[in-house]
């Protein structure tokens, strides 16, 4: 998860940072921080916003590309 995925995804869903934060149970300023670059890319926070993505959806491959999951 890079921040600019985070601020793009966020931004498709139409979560505010207080919203993803509460989904991914973190502090604002925890999400706030990783999308201004200033958290760490590795860890707890950016996995954390990642699984509240992937619970509504959205995947991503190892190269970061996005995509919606489907039923098959």
């Amino acid at each position: 998860m890079t921040p600019e995925r985070c601020r793009f995804f966020r931004r498709q869903l139409g979560w505010s940072q207080e919203a993803l934060a509460e989904k991914a149970t973190l502090s604002v300023s925890a999400v706030r921080a990783f999308e201004l670059g200033r958290g760490s890319s590795r860890g707890y926070v950016p996995g954390s916003i990642r699984r509240a993505f992937e619970a509504v959806g959205i995947r991503m491959d190892s190269d970061e590309a996005p995509r919606i999951a489907t039923a098959d």
